[in-house]
């Protein structure tokens, strides 16, 4: 590839927050100079015309796969979806909608505290839609979801079907399932059913997403949900990135589906590898499933899905295969166990931090206390989309007490962990849930789509957002070619529609990307 020069650039080199220059020499698909004015006597010469540039944007915690489905899905959301009768028509509009009985009608995203109805849609719901073809919706929280009878029916799923571990077939007071299956492991019941009928989809599902990733300007991601059931996850990237998936990607196995007496081993490259075990704690706020310390208003608990000794083997298992340990804990009480059981252990790790605890959403100052004196080195990877889209349930299932310990963004900045900010997408209900800019914004003003201000003390500036996104997010997830656009590094970077360093704050969610390079090659 000749070498290219990049000039007259509003060049963001990401390694602090305040370095700029206005060129870049990229030769090989690596950077090789940054600078001002640099000569360009030689190769192609590209003028930026002040145009602002960013190292290419990481999604450290994200779901791939969720995604990939939510793409061909409808996105039952605000604000076209406020009602189990609107997100009936949104099925019917979806493009498998008569397609045939192998078709799956596929859904994402519903909030039953958003619906007028104030409730979940269940199986006689979606029947209304249709009973030949099987249906399947996430929740906003990718946790739970519901199907109709058919796609219970695929599943084998009927009033004889037991609970799994871990997991709750909600059932009408005659013992019918109702099609909500409760947290992951009910979910995936459905999810094994929909995917086990074709492969082949999956994998060109995988491929059309690489396009809206690189649109948003992600060059790398963090698959969170990692599965070796009914195919591993690494098989289904492999195949994917062979017909044309762009992104790099690291992948972190459930826990729960790896054989202990095989274990699980690093492995890959740059592009695509193992990186790590994923362990959940809890469920989430807004289903009243994570995990506190005190009750909600309502009484609930939340639900603690992993003991201790549990985590204690995930934690051996990571540890002795030099894996990284990351563990959805959302409430304060998930959290404090994880700080428990792994603050006095040494770091097995030490380019990228050991434990990543995923969410960190409420966060006392005794926690933050214990992370600052312990031997582990942390990352914390939350989601300022969060309670951005999901303002009105949090404000409804927590207290005022536990609201303020909410998504503490700038506190989590200069903690003694490592912060990267993240989507968890399609894990949220908006629209646009993998948007760096929505949660840029959000981490920036704590303002909430309905205009709630949220715990505004908490607020970080531009700059301190974009490294989550970039410098950070790389160094967590293990892209040691990303993160920044310094000499050596590779060549991946975007380039905005606006200086996202000088509009007014209310403006950054409508920032976008007009071109996104990988390796000197421009790739959208």
């Amino acid at each position: 590839m000749p070498k290219q020069t990049f000039i007259n650039g509003k060049i963001f080199v990401g390694d602090n927050e305040t370095h700029f220059v206005n060129s870049m020499v990229v030769e090989d698909g690596t950077v090789k100079r940054i600078g001002d004015n640099l000569p360009n006597d030689e190769g192609e010469v590209i003028d930026l015309q002040g145009q602002t540039v960013l190292p290419g944007l990481i999604d450290c915690h994200t779901h791939p796969k969720y995604i990939a489905d939510a793409l061909h899905g409808v996105a039952c959301t605000p604000p076209n979806v406020n009602s189990i009768k609107e997100m009936q028509e949104a099925l019917r509009n979806s493009p498998a909608y008569g397609q045939g009985e192998d078709v799956w009608i596929e859904g994402w995203g519903f909030d039953e505290t958003k619906l007028a109805e104030h409730r979940s849609p269940n199986r006689d719901d979606l029947d209304v839609v249709s009973t030949t073809q099987p249906i399947f919706i996430y929740r906003s929280d990718c946790h739970s979801s519901v199907g109709n009878s058919k796609a219970l029916e695929l599943a084998g799923i009927d009033e004889n079907t037991p609970d799994p571990v871990g997991g709750k077939i909600e059932r009408f007071a005659d013992g019918r399932p109702t099609g909500f299956m409760r947290e992951v492991a009910a979910s995936q019941l459905l999810i094994r059913a929909k995917s086990a009928q074709s492969y082949e989809n999956d994998v060109a599902n995988m491929v059309n997403s690489s396009e809206h990733y690189l649109k948003e300007g992600i060059v790398a991601i963090g698959e969170m949900m990692g599965r070796m059931k009914p195919y591993t996850s690494l098989k289904l990237y492999q195949d994917a990135v062979k017909q044309g998936f762009g992104p790099k990607a690291s992948i972190y196995y459930v826990f729960d589906e790896i054989d202990p007496q095989v274990g699980l081993q690093p492995s890959g490259d740059e592009k695509l590898r193992v990186a790590g075990i994923k362990v959940f704690m809890d469920g989430s706020i807004s289903g009243e499933t994570a995990y506190n310390t005190d009750p909600y208003p309502s009484g609930k608990m939340g639900v603690s899905l992993t003991s201790v000794e549990k985590l204690q083997r995930a934690v051996k298992m990571a540890r002795d295969n030099k894996l990284q340990l990351a563990v959805h804990a959302m409430g304060d009480k998930a959290i404090k166990t994880v700080i428990d059981v792994t603050k006095d252990i040494e770091p097995w790790l030490t380019t990228m931090p050991s434990v990543r605890i995923e969410h960190a959403s409420l966060m006392t100052d005794q926690m933050f206390a214990e992370i600052a004196n312990s031997k582990m080195n942390y990352a914390l990877v939350t989601q300022p989309i969060f309670f951005f889209a999901e303002d009105e349930s949090y404000r409804h299932f927590l207290s005022s007490a536990q609201f303020k310990l909410a998504y503490r963004v700038k506190t989590m900045l200069n903690s003694q962990a490592m912060l990267g900010l993240s989507s968890d997408a399609p894990c949220t209900p908006w629209a646009e849930p993998d948007s760096p800019f929505y949660s840029i914004y959000a981490a920036v003003t704590r303002k909430a789509a309905n205009g709630d201000v949220v715990n505004a003390e908490e607020a970080i500036t531009v700059p301190q957002a974009i490294l989550g996104y970039t410098r950070d997010g790389a160094r967590i997830g293990g892209f040691d070619d990303n993160g920044t656009l310094e000499v050596g590094k590779a060549a991946d970077f975007v380039i905005l529609n606006d200086d996202i360093f000088t509009v007014a704050h209310n403006e950054l969610k409508k920032i976008h990307i007009n071109e996104t390079w990988m390796a000197g090659k421009r790739v959208k």
